[in-house]
C-alpha cells in the first residue's frame, strides 16, 4: 500500500479519490513488464505525469481508470489493485496480502497498522529480490508501456 501524496495527487487529478481507501492508500500489486499483456485496449492507454519528469503514471482515455505506475528501465510495473477484475472476488488475497505499507507521512490519521514514514528498511527488503531477479531475468525488456527502447513511453506523456 502506497499512501504518498503523489499517489493521492494522481487520483485527484484524474478524479478518482473514491479509489483511494480511507486512510489515502493505494494498494499496487508489482509484476514484471515482461509478463504484462493487453489483449484489447492497448489503444485506450495515456502516459502521465505529475511532472515533467515525473514517474510515468498509466491511465484510460475513456474513463480515467488508473492501470499502472511505471519507472522507465527497471523491472517493475505497479498495477492497481483496481485494474484486476475477475469473478472471483478473493482473487488477490491469493497473492498474500499487503506486505508493506509506505509513505505514511502522508496517510489520514487512525490506521489501525503500521505504515512507515517514507520506505524502511524491512520495506525494500520485500521488494528488492523481486527486483533483483527482474533483472537478472531481464524481465524490464519487452514492457508495453514503452518502446523497444525502454524508456519512450508508447504514448506521449501528459503533464496533470
Amino acid at each position: 500500500m502506497c499512501y504518498c501524496d503523489d499517489c493521492q495527487q494522481y487520483l485527484q487529478k484524474l478524479g478518482r479519490t473514491e479509489l483511494l481507501d480511507e486512510y489515502g492508500g493505494t494498494q499496487v500489486i508489482p509484476v514484471y513488464p515482461a509478463d504484462v499483456t493487453f489483449l484489447q485496449g492497448g489503444e485506450l492507454l495515456r502516459c502521465n505525469r505529475l511532472a515533467e519528469r515525473g514517474n510515468n503514471r498509466w491511465s484510460t482515455t475513456c474513463c480515467n481508470s488508473p492501470i499502472a505506475n511505471t519507472p522507465a528501465g527497471l523491472p517493475w510495473v505497479g498495477i492497481f489493485h483496481q485494474a484486476y477484475t475477475r469473478e472471483d472476488a478473493g482473487y488477490l488475497e491469493k497473492l498474500g496480502g499487503i506486505r508493506s505499507r509506505i509513505h505514511g507521512l502522508h496517510a489520514r490519521e487512525g490506521a489501525p497498522f503500521r505504515i512507515s514514514p517514507k520506505i524502511s528498511f524491512r520495506d525494500l527488503l520485500v521488494v528488492m529480490p523481486f527486483i533483483i531477479k527482474g533483472k537478472m531475468l531481464k524481465k524490464h525488456l519487452h514492457s508495453p508501456f514503452f518502446e523497444d527502447d525502454n524508456r519512450t513511453p508508447i504514448s506521449k506523456p501528459i503533464v496533470l
